[in-house]
């Protein structure tokens, strides 16, 4: 970690001021000329107020400083400081050039006995990240193994388990970082060192995915030691920004407020609130909230740094909250920031969120190709993951709006511009997927079909399989219509098999496969009560004639007999005769065969009645039968009514009843 050294050299500092004292006096014991006392006090001047300004996060202007005094100096007692902390603006600076000539010097440094002994420990550290900058891994490991087995105490052994972690982390092998991190986490008792482990594991676990750990630890640290940051700027601010690329906003937001309440340098003031007024804009929640306290701080730059460097872009972003509260309109907002491509795309976004608003589908609709060009950052910043989440939004308000109206065949026209994604959201909403899915069944469109079972095709949904199998089966078709209906059987809820066992009875019969059908009814045969919960399904009843003639095939006569009942009460329930005659024929066979004549006939009357249209065959069959049962009752008058009607059926093709009766 680039950032424990400076606290390292704090502690150290007391071992540098017993150092400058005895560099008051020479080889030979005498006391120096007071020129070089006064050089070697303007040398420690300038490697101070280098350190100062790094800690303000001025790097650069650190950096210019102590490369010139490091090209200039030769007083022996400034060397192993001024390289020590030219080596940390090294890093800093983060230019591969400058690294790599910082590791050749600091190393040569070391080799030639620069470095004060006590510095040692420090400088070989700064050389092991010297090196993991520039790709030597096996050098830093090198460095890192020194520190921890040449060195006797345990707190600079300490620091080579760190050192080594950060090779590790380098090397991506973030178990044994983390592991090594976490072993001094446990055992040690000193804070500073703990919040120094803690910070380099959060960066372990945030390259290793392990965001939960990371929010947790950073929380932790904040809480017990937040001056770890609080007292360098140039930490904070590296934090910070770390932070926030981790998605945690809000712990930047508490480190950047104790940076705010410890300065009194309006230069760090004004830095810091446009940092914060920043953070709190990417903190966004779809409400007010984080909008007004970043307006607050824009505001106060604006009021109180009028020529500061942030009072430009203040004002910008202030404009920016006020079109997004509907202070202002896009248009103005586009008009007056004609340069800015950002401040543009977030007036054409405020433009689409105020259509979203307004129900102005059409007019959303219509310029989706202008929108779709909006960065995904810029929607990040109005609080949605990316352009495309938005649309999702608008897609599911429109097919809501649509559902509440009935407008079925409209909702086909948002579906050409429909995400999967969206379709997944609607899914998880019980009330929107039912009503989303009947309106379809209601008015299929074969391209909705086809993207709804692309998109649910590893679903586990047996509701959402079989609301595809009914769109299937309304759109013909059939062989959809079978593998979905494999599909609800496969995850084998039963109250969803209930519902779909007529769908199911409906493709076989419309596939118009004999064998398919027989399946189907020795199915039905081992799951009576999925016809008992379809009973009152007007399909019962051709559901009930198709298990009749399976029950005769298979010479199953008393189910048979118990069916063609069911099937005559069913017809007389919902008053609708659709195999009459032949079930009244039926049935007064068999009661002929019991010897029932009289219910026999009354069952061929009642075909006469109920029957809409008879065949000429058919009509010669039942009279000669009604003609046959009279006779048998001895009612004479009644049997020669109805021979005479079997004789005046004109039309017949070869019927065997005609023939009969004719010859009568």
């Amino acid at each position: 970690m680039k950032f424990f050294l400076i606290l390292v050299l704090s502690i150290n500092f007391l071992f540098a001021k017993k150092d400058f004292y005895y560099g008051f006096i020479n080889s030979s014991g005498n006391q120096i000329s007071e020129q070089r006392k006064q050089a070697i006090i303007d040398g420690f001047d300038i490697i101070d107020n280098a350190r100062n300004l790094a800690k303000e996060g001025k790097i650069d202007e650190a950096y210019a400083q102590i490369s010139s005094f490091k090209n200039t100096n030769n007083i022996k007692v400034l060397k192993s400081d001024t390289v020590i902390l030219y080596s940390e603006l090294a890093l800093k600076k983060e230019t591969k050039r400058i690294i790599l000539n910082a590791a050749k010097d600091l190393e040569d440094s070391i080799n030639s006995s620069l470095i004060n002994e006590y510095d040692l420990a420090k400088a070989y550290s700064l050389l092991v990240e010297l090196k993991l900058q520039t790709n030597k891994i096996n050098d830093a490991k090198y460095f890192s193994n020194i520190i921890i087995n040449n060195f006797d105490d345990e707190l600079t052994k300490t620091y080579g388990k760190i050192s080594l972690a950060k090779v590790y982390k380098y090397q991506r092998n973030y178990f044994a970082a983390t592991k090594t991190l976490y072993e001094i986490l446990t055992k040690t008792k000193n804070k500073e060192v703990a919040t120094i482990v803690a910070d380099e594991l959060f960066d372990v676990y945030i390259l290793d995915n392990k965001y939960d750990e990371a929010n947790e630890l950073i929380s932790q640290v904040l809480k017990n030691n937040i001056e770890f940051y609080a007292n360098d700027s140039y930490l904070a601010n590296l934090k910070v920004n770390k932070l926030i690329k981790a998605g945690m906003p809000e712990h930047a937001t508490e480190i950047l407020k104790e940076l705010l309440s410890r300065t009194t340098k309006d230069e760090s003031i004004e830095d810091f609130k446009y940092k914060l007024a920043n953070t709190y804009m990417l903190m966004y929640d779809k409400t007010n909230y984080y909008l007004e306290k970043a307006k607050e701080l824009y505001k106060d730059i604006i009021n109180d740094y009028p020529n500061g460097i942030y009072s430009r872009n203040a004002k910008m972003y202030l404009d920016e909250i006020l079109m997004r509260q509907g202070f202002l309109k896009p248009v103005v907002v586009a008009s007056k920031y004609q340069n800015s491509e950002s401040m543009e795309q977030k007036a054409l976004l405020q433009e689409l969120m105020n259509y979203k608003s307004d129900k102005k589908f059409d007019l959303v609709i219509k310029s989706k190709k202008v929108y779709k060009k909006i960065s995904n950052s810029i929607a990040q910043r109005f609080g949605y993951e990316s352009i495309n989440a938005i649309f999702d939004e608008v897609n599911i308000e429109m097919i809501e709006d649509y559902l509440a109206q009935d407008k079925c065949y409209e909702l086909n026209n948002v579906l050409k511009t429909t995400r999967k994604e969206t379709l997944e959201k609607i899914a998880q909403d019980e009330t929107l997927k039912t009503k989303f899915f009947e309106c379809l069944i209601e008015v299929p469109y074969e391209r909705a079909f086809l993207l709804l079972k692309d998109t649910f095709n590893s679903s586990r949904d047996a509701n959402i399989y079989l609301y595809l199998e009914k769109m299937a089966l309304g759109l013909n078709l059939i062989d959809e219509a079978i593998d979905l209906s494999s599909k609800v059987e496969m995850v084998d809820n039963q109250k969803v098999l209930e519902k779909e066992f007529m769908y199911k009875y409906q493709i076989a019969k419309k596939k118009n496969d004999g064998i398919m059908l027989d399946k189907f009814l020795y199915y039905a045969k081992f799951n009576p009560q999925f016809v008992t919960s379809n009973s009152n399904n007007p399909l019962i009843i051709d559901f009930y004639y198709d298990l009749y003639l399976y029950q005769l095939k298979n010479n199953e006569m008393n189910n048979a007999k118990e069916t063609l009942i069911k099937l005559n009460n069913k017809q007389k329930e919902f008053e609708v005769y659709v195999y009459s005659p032949f079930v009244e024929l039926e049935l007064s066979k068999y009661e002929k065969e019991k010897n029932n004549n009289q219910k026999a006939l009354e069952y061929l009357l009642n075909s006469l009645e109920n029957a809409r249209l008879i065949k000429p065959n058919d009509q010669a069959k039942i009279y000669y039968e009604i003609f046959k049962s009279y006779e048998l009752l001895g009612n004479n008058t009644k049997k020669d009514e109805y021979l005479n009607k079997c004789k005046e059926v004109e039309n017949t093709k070869d019927s065997f009843y005609k023939k009969m009766c004719d010859g009568l």
